[in-house]
Formats: structure tokens, C-alpha cells, sequence
């Protein structure tokens, strides 16, 4: 019979005696001030939710007492900003409020994730720019990768629930509070260019390019509208496409002109500088958006010391596989680049490539779930698809990424097929791991099926560890032996550890070193073997979420440190699928609380039974 943790050891906690000078028993002092913060952070996460109707979509949350909250978007503006920073100092005093050394093993968690979530906020929202539920920051309210126009066709078309006629309704509602939200994000953009906020050059010609293609093209074969309509069709509702358009046109595409506007008359008041060093206060801002994306405290300067001493070690370890290929002339990173052109490798740049590579996409994640029972104790995987990243946005977008479906809708892995012959097949696995399976499609779904986690601690997300445990995944894709018999496979995803590695050294040379963009780019092509258009769009990523880049391998190093302390502390003890359990059911958290919560099990908790 398999060895299984006792989840309940580390989870629930127990105490024993009693709490001196009051004769009451201490198990029930712990289980009244578990049951205080559980009730806080419920009553904090549904007010939340009551302020956030898209995140009520995708809780599953906007129904019965709060359908309302279907109809309705975000508040985008500068006064919504000010209340949620209100609000979260108010939510900082009630969680001061409990006291910590009555708290269970599994609520002290609980308490830990909020603490660093609540000053977190505090710290960001009282910043210009913009803050998401992954707590990533960004000085810029609109760019090429953030704003209403990016992120919310999508969710409009696609994620927004359609089932009755009242959704429908619902839904020509959030269309037209679309317009709304553009408005205000305009108005923040205004707003934070008075303060000297503005971005580079080069990020405002990129968003002003696709504003204006989601403004300009065929509204029906649009994200925004075209699912939506033919869901409502496939339900057999009310056809409401002349709305829709209506709503659009006389609506949606003036907001979306006023914001194209704005940002064009920002030009002849900005340059190239690409990091946040130029921005007031710039340097307290970028060491605070490395600690929101990282969960811990490393400073700048040390982050790219350790990424430039992580991207020698990889490219020492690729050049070893290279010469086993035979492949020896020239240095490791010209070797690989070789292989990006090296015709095996390669798909045609049309709609036959990307057909192909979605194909292949679907087919490493069935390999890949056949082979999870070596490194998981159950797992567990909900539908996840293959698609294209629409092309209205992907000329901005990154290379690949990753999105939970609506209830009751698969996840959905999206490709940036704009050139497909930039994803060369020797690096594709890696990335199917990453975005899919053991990556962030299963992170997700093992989540889902987590036992006990209060909705707070399902809702706050982490970039360093979500990020961190997809990193981390495509090194268990190898230790769980996807890679046997395909030696270029394996040296993709070597490369891929490289390219995250040389992320951090970039992050920090633009936004500390005060590296300009072409330095970074430069650097990141001659160094982790990347093609130049690719590096280019990732670099402009990077100034636009400063400190994110760095949560992938931060992330990572941490969740593979803290299992190797915990094979040294348990010896024969240690089963690596007890381990995955503990980081994917424990749920997202800062990295230092993982290493604790770690430590607490191997000490104690993390003994198994028959």
C-alpha cells in the first residue's frame, strides 16, 4: 500500500494543556481564534469580490443575492483606487487584531498569506499604476500588455457566463460598461502623466497599435463580441447581434479613439528609457515590485549577481549535451541558436505551422499526464485546450500563456502564433509543460480539488508561485522521464531554465543597472540564445511589469530548496509526491511562508501512514 502524507498533522494543528491563568482549555482557544480570522478573511474576501464583479464571475460568486454583479464590471477608477486602499488599511488593523500564537498550524498559515498580501497592497496601491490579483504592479494603467482593452475582451466574450436570457441582458450590460472602463483607465493615464508617469516610447506606439486594431476590425470576428453571440446562437437565445454592434460602434470604439488619442499625445513628452529608475521615486518603486513579485527579500543588485552566476551553470551544462550531439564548433548559445534554424526543427510559416504546432501542444500534454503518477500522489487534471492567442493582440503579447476557464469552461493554453516558426520544436515541450501540464493548467486544477482551503487562500494568487511552480514543473516533466530518447528536448528545457535565469539578469540590468532596451536585448540574445523579435517583445514586457520577470526562477529556486531541505531533514522519510501535495493543496503562497510551512513538515508533520 502507498505511503500518504496525514494531512491533518500539518493542517489542523493541535495543542495541548492549558492556557495558563484562565482555565480554559487551550484547544479552545485555538479554535476560537481560528474560527475569528476565518470569519474575517470571509467577510474580507466577499467584500471583495462585491468590489471586483469579474473576479465574482470567475469565483462562481455572482449568482443568487449577488447576480447583480453580472452586468457590471470593474471599477477602473481613480476614486475605486482610493476606497480598495482604504479598505485594505482598514483590513490590515482587523488582522492585527488577532493574536497569532492562538492560531492553529493551518490558520497561522492562513494568517501569514494575508499579512503579506494586506501590507503588500497597502504598500502598491498607495504608488501610481496599477496593481492585478497576482499582485503584479505596473507604473503604466495602459501599455501593451495591461489595461481594459487588453484584458477584458476576453473575459467579455468568452468568460462571461451564458445560459439564459438573463445573461444575455447581463452581458450587452458589461459591453457597454466596457466603454466605461476604458474611460476611466484614460482618465488614470492622464492622471499619472501629470505626476510624470509616462512610458517609453516604444510601449505606447505597440498599445496604440492595438487599440486601434480592436477599434478597426470586424467587431463580429472580434474576441469581445464574436464567442459571446455564438454561445447565445448555440443556446438558442434571443439573436442580439445588432445590439451588440450598436453598443460598439456608438460606444465602445469612441472610448477606444479617446484612449488612442491620449497616449499619442504623450509621445512628444517621452524617450526610449525603458526603466522604472526614471520615474519618481523610481528605485523605491522597482525594489517594491521585486518584493511583490518575488515573496522575498532579496535586493536588485543580489538578484542579478545570482541570475548571471545560474546563467553560467546552464550554459555550461547545455554545451555538454551539445558536443554529446556532436554538435562542438562555436560556443553553446551559437550551437543553439544553430538549432533554431536547423530545418528539423522548424514549421512553416502559415496556417499549416500553426495547425502543427497545436497539434503537437495537445499531444505532449496526453504524454505528459500518463507520466504524472511518478512524481503525484493523485492527480487530478480538468479539460484544458489549444489555441491561438487572437491576433488583434499577439503582435504585443508574450510567447505562450496560460488561462482558467470560466466555471464549467477548460483552461486554455494560448500559443502566439503570429510567427510560428519562432517556436522551434526542440523548445515546444518545455513550454507545453510550463503553461499546460505538470504546469500551471494542473496547478490549477489540483487547487480546485484542495481540501478545505477558506475562499481567501483560493482567490490570492502569487506570481512566485504560480510562476515558480510552473518553472519548477518542467524540471519534474524531466525528472519523471518525458525526455528519455530526445536529447534536443531535454536541452530545450535547459534553455529554457537559462532564458528564466537570464530574465532576472535583464529585469535588473533595465530597471537597477539602468541598462537601455537594445543593451537588454542584446544581452538576452547573445547570452540565452533567444531570436531577436521574440527578445525585443520581452524586453518591452519587462518595462511595463518591472520585478515580475524575476518571480519565474526565484519562484522555482525556493520551491526546489525547500524540497531538498526537506529530503535532508526526512531522509528515507521523504516520498517527493508527499512533498507536491503539500505545496499544491497548502494553495498559493509567498515564498518564505512555503519554506516555513515546509520546514514544520518535515520537522514533525511529515510523517506517513500505511
Amino acid at each position: 500500500m502507498c505511503c500518504v502524507i496525514d494531512r491533518r498533522r500539518f493542517l489542523e494543528g493541535t495543542a495541548a494543556g492549558l492556557a495558563l491563568g484562565t482555565g480554559v482549555p487551550a484547544w479552545a482557544q485555538v479554535r476560537s481564534a481560528d474560527a475569528a480570522l476565518a470569519a474575517l478573511l470571509q467577510r474580507h474576501s466577499e467584500a471583495y469580490l462585491r468590489r471586483s464583479p469579474e473576479e465574482a464571475t470567475g469565483a462562481d460568486f455572482d449568482v443568487g443575492a449577488n447576480a447583480g454583479l453580472r452586468a457590471k464590471l470593474d471599477d477602473r477608477s481613480l476614486a475605486a483606487r482610493a476606497a480598495d486602499q482604504k479598505a485594505i488599511k482598514a483590513a490590515l488593523a482587523q488582522l492585527g487584531a488577532i493574536d497569532v500564537h492562538q492560531l492553529s498550524s493551518r490558520s497561522a498559515l492562513d494568517h501569514a498569506v494575508a499579512r503579506f498580501v494586506y501590507d503588500t497592497l497597502d504598500d502598491l496601491l498607495g504608488r501610481y499604476g496599477y496593481v492585478d490579483g497576482n499582485l503584479r504592479p505596473s507604473p503604466y494603467v495602459v501599455s501593451q500588455m495591461n489595461g481594459a482593452y487588453y484584458w477584458l475582451p476576453d473575459f467579455i466574450g468568452s468568460r462571461h457566463p451564458i445560459e439564459t436570457r438573463a445573461d444575455v441582458e447581463a452581458w450587452l450590460l458589461r459591453l457597454a460598461a466596457f466603454a466605461t472602463a476604458i474611460d476611466q483607465e484614460t482618465d488614470r493615464v492622464r492622471h499619472d502623466a501629470g505626476l510624470g508617469v509616462i512610458p517609453p516610447d516604444f510601449v505606447i506606439q505597440r498599445t496604440v497599435v492595438q487599440i486601434k486594431g480592436l477599434r478597426d476590425g470586424d467587431p463580429l470576428q472580434s474576441a469581445l463580441i464574436a464567442p459571446a453571440l455564438k454561445r447565445a446562437r448555440d443556446k438558442g437565445l434571443s439573436d442580439v447581434q445588432a445590439q451588440a454592434l450598436g453598443i460598439f460602434r456608438n460606444r465602445v470604439q469612441p472610448a477606444l479613439t479617446r484612449q488612442a488619442e491620449t497616449l499619442e499625445a504623450l509621445l512628444p513628452r517621452t524617450d526610449a528609457r525603458a526603466g522604472v529608475w526614471k520615474l519618481p521615486d523610481g528605485d523605491a518603486y522597482y525594489a517594491a515590485a521585486v518584493r511583490a513579485n518575488t515573496t522575498v527579500d532579496t535586493s536588485p543588485a543580489e538578484l542579478h549577481r545570482i541570475g548571471l552566476e545560474q546563467c553560467r551553470a546552464l550554459t555550461a551544462e547545455i554545451d555538454a549535451l551539445l558536443r554529446a550531439q556532436g554538435l562542438t564548433k562555436g560556443s553553446a548559445i551559437a550551437r543553439m541558436q544553430a538549432l533554431d534554424a536547423d530545418p528539423r526543427f522548424i514549421v512553416s510559416n502559415d496556417d499549416a505551422g500553426r495547425t502543427k504546432l497545436l497539434g503537437l501542444a495537445d499531444a505532449y500534454l496526453k504524454k505528459t499526464t500518463g507520466l504524472l503518477p511518478a512524481a503525484f500522489n493523485n492527480p487530478a487534471i480538468d479539460p484544458i485546450i489549444v489555441r491561438r492567442i487572437p491576433p488583434a493582440v499577439e503582435a504585443g503579447a508574450p510567447g505562450a500563456f496560460y488561462s482558467e476557464g470560466a466555471p464549467g469552461q477548460p483552461g486554455v493554453y494560448s500559443i502566439n502564433l503570429h510567427r510560428p516558426d519562432e517556436h522551434v520544436l526542440w523548445r515546444l515541450p518545455t513550454l507545453t509543460h510550463h503553461e499546460g501540464i505538470p504546469g500551471h493548467h494542473f496547478q490549477a486544477s489540483m487547487l480546485r480539488r484542495a481540501p478545505a482551503l477558506p475562499l481567501f487562500r483560493r482567490m490570492v494568487r502569487f506570481s512566485s508561485y504560480t510562476e515558480g511552480w510552473a518553472l519548477y514543473a518542467q524540471q519534474v516533466a524531466d525528472e519523471i522521464g518525458f525526455f528519455e530518447g530526445d536529447p534536443f528536448g531535454r536541452i530545450g528545457y535547459l534553455q529554457s531554465e537559462l532564458f528564466r535565469a537570464a530574465r532576472i539578469v535583464v529585469d535588473t540590468g533595465l530597471h537597477h543597472h539602468r541598462w537601455t532596451k537594445q543593451q537588454a536585448v542584446t544581452w538576452m540574445v547573445e547570452n540565452a540564445g533567444e531570436h531577436p523579435e521574440a527578445t525585443d517583445r520581452e524586453v518591452t514586457r519587462y518595462a511595463v511589469y518591472p520585478g515580475q520577470a524575476c518571480s519565474f526562477k526565484v519562484g522555482a529556486n525556493a520551491i526546489h530548496a525547500a524540497r531538498e531541505d526537506a529530503r535532508k531533514a526526512m531522509g528515507d522519510r521523504f516520498d517527493v509526491r508527499d512533498y507536491h501535495d503539500l505545496v499544491l493543496a497548502s494553495g498559493p503562497m509567498p515564498m518564505s511562508v512555503l519554506q516555513a510551512a515546509t520546514k514544520a513538515w518535515a520537522g514533525g508533520a511529515g510523517s506517513v501512514a500505511d
